[in-house]
This record gives C-alpha cells, sequence and structure tokens, in this order.
C-alpha cells in the first residue's frame, strides 16, 4: 500500500499520509474524522496564515482547522492535519 493518498482538485496535488497506527486509513481520519474533501474545501474557503513555528500554513475554515505546507508551490500540497473546530 502506497505511504500517501493522491488527491487533484483544481489543478493542485494534496497528498495525505495514511496512518501509521491504522495503515489502512488516513491520518487524517484515524486522528480526527476528517476527510479529504473536509481538508480540500478548508484550503479553498478558509483564512490562510503562516505559523513560522510550525513552518507551515493554517487554514480556517468554519468548520475545520487544515495545517499543510507546499511540497511544490502552486502545484502540491502536503497536508499535516484536519481537524474540526
Amino acid at each position: 500500500m502506497s505511504k500517501y493518498k493522491v488527491q487533484r482538485t483544481k489543478g493542485i496535488k494534496f497528498l495525505f499520509k495514511f496512518d501509521e497506527t491504522a495503515p489502512d486509513l488516513l491520518h487524517i481520519y484515524a486522528r480526527h474524522l476528517s476527510t479529504p474533501r473536509d481538508a480540500i474545501v478548508t484550503f479553498f474557503e478558509g483564512e490562510t496564515t503562516w505559523n513560522e513555528q510550525f513552518q507551515r500554513f493554517e487554514t480556517y475554515s468554519t468548520s475545520h482547522c487544515l495545517y499543510w505546507f507546499w511540497l511544490d508551490e502552486g502545484k502540491d500540497v502536503m497536508v499535516v492535519s484536519c481537524f474540526k473546530v
């Protein structure tokens, strides 16, 4: 099984890591019951700030928070975490 699930939306490739403890589940689902759709909607509809301490972007929507960073700016997003707020 691949270590990542890839989903492409609006020209951007999103990478979601599978969980180490439950390798058949995505990390964001195993830990927070969030889905790739939750993360992608938050990415496009939320408000984004840069967290200098953790070197990541944090995007908040009305329902979720998404932690992420660019693997290739403007093209590839690594999803770190996504959870309900």
